[in-house]
């Protein structure tokens, strides 16, 4: 372990001699490797529960997300007035069929200005693939199966976008009892991210629809509307009703080289970091202050003036747990605002915003989580911390930072401050 240390000296005041006998507190500052194991991991959240379907493209085609839309079940049968008397009818075809999507946290949305932004649909409904897979359904992307598309001024992309649908194909689907599967993609190029709202997320897409049920094609009856399901997979009902609608990651956010963990992007990355701080510093003195030092270098997606939220947290996964991305779940409850801020942790440790785009070393404060540590038998529970964003798969933005295998100059390291437990105090 690779230690630096000096200490000073602080008198008691020499206001009150006569009442206080001189007292020396000794403060002691001391930078250790500290870090021994640092792991970047994949933590999700897992497909279908997103809580937005995000669509984005860059110009040279590094990220390229789509979305994809379930509609596994399909009405047969619409309700109408006849001579003044409600009547349900057999559905024969439709008329104005089209997707409706809401846009979601505008706040994130990246278009081009000036530009507008074109969303394409595609039949993408196959079978004997694994629900989750991404390949065989990217694959079907292709013109022969494309439905509508929309074309949307960024001023519009911001609220209710309606894209036309072939009214033959979805009617086809509705008439022979099918389903639809409806993929989504930009298509006008750039650097375009947009956020749609999902089903996870409270305010899922909607298919409208004027159904009739004979030849004459011209009725007038209501707009219809019927909401995504999913009927697969069978065995697992909560991740069906997940994949209703759900991000389709063809390219995400590519992985770090050697030397860098990354921590954010899609999918969401975390950084597990475990440490090794003497005992005599955990159990013996009183920790003024611990600093992690972490030298940041650009993420490679940086878009100008990206920020994100950098979150320390409290490990808590005990040893027992083999897999190093299943202890980045274990870790001190967290609760956030309406902005996304932490309000409530254990630790009582504040995000710490930083642009994306930066090479600087950066300070982050943890002197609350090595207290916790003290007492802690490291063999049973390991003295961890968690890094991720909020964001964490649900958003481009990342952060990177350099490793235990970069060099000494930049790896990671913790500076701590602090005194004898039993010091004296200084009136």
């Amino acid at each position: 372990m690779v230690a630096t240390a000096c200490t000073e000296k602080l008198g008691s005041g020499r206001a009150c001699p006569d009442l206080c006998p001189i007292q020396e507190v000794f403060i002691a500052d001391t930078t250790i490797q500290g870090v021994v194991v640092d792991s970047t991991v994949f933590a999700g959240p897992a497909i279908g529960s997103e809580p937005r379907i995000l669509l984005a493209t860059r110009a040279d085609g590094s990220i390229d997300l789509r979305g994809v839309v379930r509609f596994d079940t399909l009405p047969s049968t619409f309700s109408l007035t006849k001579s003044g008397t409600a009547v349900t009818d057999t559905i024969r075809g439709v008329l104005q069929s089209r997707l409706v999507l809401i846009a979601g946290d505008t706040s994130t949305r990246f278009i081009p200005k000036g530009d507008s932004v074109v969303i394409a649909a595609y039949d993408v409904d196959t079978t004997g693939v694994p629900d989750t897979a991404v390949a065989p359904v990217a694959a079907l992307f292709v013109p022969s199966r494309k439905l509508g598309e929309g074309r949307f001024p960024s001023a519009l992309a911001v609220d209710t976008m309606r894209i036309p649908l072939n009214d033959s194909i979805v009617g086809a689907r509705m008439v022979g009892h099918g389903r639809l599967r409806i993929g989504l993609r930009i298509e006008s190029g750039g650097n375009t991210t947009i956020r749609l709202s999902s089903t996870s997320g409270g305010s899922e897409p909607m298919l409208k629809y004027r159904a009739f049920s004979g030849a004459d094609t011209t009725s007038k009856d209501t707009l219809l509307t019927w909401f995504p399901t999913s009927r697969s997979p069978a065995d697992d009902k909560v991740v069906e009703a997940q994949l209703a609608d759900y991000t389709l990651v063809v390219k995400g956010t590519p992985p770090p080289p050697p030397g860098v963990f990354a921590v954010g992007g899609i999918p969401g990355r975390r950084t597990y970091l475990a440490f090794d701080v003497p005992k005599r510093l955990l159990d013996s003195t009183q920790i003024v202050r611990a600093t992690l030092r972490l030298t940041q270098l650009p993420s490679p997606t940086a878009q100008p003036q990206d920020t994100a939220s950098l979150e320390a947290l409290l490990g808590t996964a005990k040893a027992v747990v083999g897999d190093i991305a299943k202890r980045t779940l274990f870790h001190e409850p967290v609760t956030y605002d309406a902005t996304g801020r932490i309000i409530g942790a254990i630790s009582g440790l504040p995000q710490v915003r930083l642009k994306t785009d930066t090479t600087a070393v950066r300070s982050i404060e943890v002197a609350p989580i090595l207290r916790r540590w003290s007492g802690v038998d490291s063999t049973v529970v390991p003295h961890t911390i968690v890094l991720q964003l909020p964001t964490e798969g649900t958003d481009l933005t990342e952060l990177w930072f350099y490793s235990l295998e970069s060099s000494s100059t930049t790896r990671p390291t913790l500076q701590i401050t602090y005194v004898p437990r039993n010091a004296p105090g200084i009136p």
